[in-house]
């Protein structure tokens, strides 16, 4: 075998050997803190609840859009979908809320709607800021409000 290849096979088995401990690594991690994301998420989505009890619709995308400003890191965008997604549940329609609001499957409609949302909203660009109003899309269309 040419030095090349030992080169080479060397570097592959090297790398093939990283992934599988950054593999294992990152499934230690997950399972040392599952416990911490199951209250939380149980945490959110009873502040999700209550909070929705108290206000409509149009106030849930609003409180969403304001933890998402505090937090964007990921399990702070995970947070915020689980929060607006009960929220919407609990909450009373809000009159208008759903004008204008494009069906998903209407893809430029969608985009557009998402990305002049956002950018409303000084977020311009913020893939997880456009997830937020595919569930607003969701929550309209799905209940017909």
């Amino acid at each position: 075998m040419s030095k090349t290849w030992v080169i080479v096979l060397s570097i592959i088995g090297g790398l093939f050997l990283l992934a599988i401990i950054a593999g294992a690594g990152v499934i230690y991690w997950v399972s040392q803190n599952k416990d911490n994301w199951i209250q939380s998420a149980e945490r959110v989505g009873k502040e999700a609840k209550e909070f929705g009890a108290k206000t409509d619709s149009a106030g849930c995308l609003k409180e969403a859009l304001a933890r998402h400003k505090r937090d964007s890191s990921l399990t702070g965008q995970i947070s915020t979908k689980i929060f607006l997604g009960i929220c919407l549940q609990e909450s009373e329609p809000a009159p208008g809320f759903c004008d204008d609001v494009p069906a998903k499957n209407e893809i430029m409609k969608s985009v557009n709607w998402t990305l002049k949302k956002c950018a409303d909203e000084g977020l311009q660009n913020d893939q997880s800021c456009q997830r937020l109003f595919n569930d607003v899309q969701e929550y309209c269309h799905r209940s017909n409000q």
